[in-house]
């Protein structure tokens, strides 16, 4: 015979407050050793998707998509005139594109070739008109 392990009684104020009023899953949170440039992209990369995007086991990928996020930024600031800087902000931005395709946040990632013909087109004018 099987136990749930569940609690007894009522919940707690806590218990609930954690609960998603939505039924969403809740957001990753960044973990405590990033910096604060570094947790600023990772919340901020996490509250562009929808909170059912990632999961427990995308967080090793979201922290290095951070971090490389912060070197790209911080090389590029430099690139014009430093040759190391530009080669330490092409190395990053390399990682940081191969990091946004596997976490799905780039467009080639999240669009399936075979139903892009099959979108709707744009409403209004073209940007460009």
């Amino acid at each position: 015979m099987s136990f749930s392990m569940q609690q007894r009684g009522r919940k707690s104020a806590a218990a609930v407050a954690a609960t998603p009023l939505d039924g969403q899953p809740p957001r990753l949170d960044p973990p405590e050793e990033l910096s604060d440039a570094e947790r600023s992209v990772f919340v901020e990369v996490t509250n562009a998707c929808s909170p059912r995007h990632f999961v427990a086991s995308d967080l090793p990928l979201l922290v290095s998509f951070a971090q490389t996020t912060v070197i790209a930024r911080s090389a590029g600031a430099n690139a014009a005139s430093d040759f190391h800087a530009l080669a330490v902000w092409e190395k990053a931005v390399r990682l940081q594109a191969m990091l946004a395709t596997r976490l799905r946040l780039s467009p080639q990632s999240r669009l399936d070739p075979k139903t892009v013909a099959r979108r709707p087109p744009p409403l209004g004018p073209r940007p460009w008109e």
